[in-house]
């Protein structure tokens, strides 16, 4: 493990000391994500080759904009691992992978998803705000749809990027706020509540209500976000959905030179210094 802080290892799960995370993190945000951490399937007991089938079918451009076989033999950390189903999915193309959470249900799931993968689990449960690696240890950082509920971006952002190789990987992916699921499944939807912009998307950008914190980016202000610590920087729009009031992440037919998807892939090489 190349993780440097004290760390008790609880059925295959590091964990930084409780009071810490719980310190670092607002506790109705490990309420909320601890509940409705993502592609969990909570109740539904769906086998891990399950949820990976639905995943990548829903959202069928991962492997070519993620590109998961190109971190065969490399270190990968995967910041905010939900159900473990990307990390899983990097481990299965031969990378070294740490899954990191800040809620123990997430953790807890991801090793599970692992084991049944087939695959070793290095689970940890700490903050994105401080991670607990030492400098430069790792080829890649990717995070997917966790960014964004990150009030401190820039502080994670700047973790992200010391822990990472002179030349190392970030991937990772944000909200699109000039698509049409933000345009047409958040604003006019619910254009007739007494609420601004920002408290719509909060409230409807998840599954579940009462997610605390969302924002959502153009391509121009996600490529801002990494110009300090990245070279290299790059952003490109996928997954052209909307929600419906009857359904969720509804597959729609728009070119692709629209850029209208709901999510930004954004990519970035770890600058020699920082």
């Amino acid at each position: 493990m190349v993780v440097i802080f004290a760390l008790a290892c609880k059925a295959g799960i590091y964990e930084i000391d409780k009071a810490w995370i719980v310190n670092m993190s607002n506790i109705q945000y490990l309420e909320y994500w601890g509940n409705n951490f993502p592609w969990s399937f909570k109740g539904e007991n769906a086998s891990y080759e399950v949820r990976r089938r639905q995943r990548y079918e829903l959202q069928d451009y991962m492997h070519e904009a993620v590109g998961f076989e190109n971190y065969r033999h490399k270190r990968i950390l995967e910041v905010g691992c939900g159900g473990g189903v990307d990390s899983a999915e990097f481990a299965r193309n031969g990378a070294e992978v740490i899954s990191l959470d800040f809620t123990s249900e997430g953790t807890r799931a991801t090793r599970d998803t692992l084991r049944e993968a087939g695959a070793t689990p290095n689970v940890v449960r700490a903050s994105a705000e401080k991670l607990p690696f030492r400098s430069g240890c790792f080829d890649c950082v990717y995070s997917f749809g966790v960014l964004h509920h990150i009030p401190k971006i820039e502080i994670v952002i700047d973790e992200i990027a010391g822990t990472l190789k002179v030349g190392g990987d970030l991937i990772c992916m944000v909200y699109n706020k000039e698509s049409l699921l933000y345009a047409y499944s958040i604003l006019f939807l619910h254009r007739n509540e007494v609420a601004d912009e920002n408290e719509l998307l909060r409230r409807y950008s998840e599954r579940n209500l009462g997610c605390p914190y969302t924002r959502a980016y153009n391509k121009k202000e996600a490529c801002e976000l990494l110009y300090e610590n990245f070279d290299n920087v790059e952003a490109k729009v996928f997954f052209d959905v909307i929600d419906t009031p009857g359904a969720r992440k509804v597959k729609i037919r728009v070119p692709p030179e629209y850029g209208l998807g709901w999510h930004i892939i954004l990519n970035g090489k770890r600058k020699k210094t920082i």
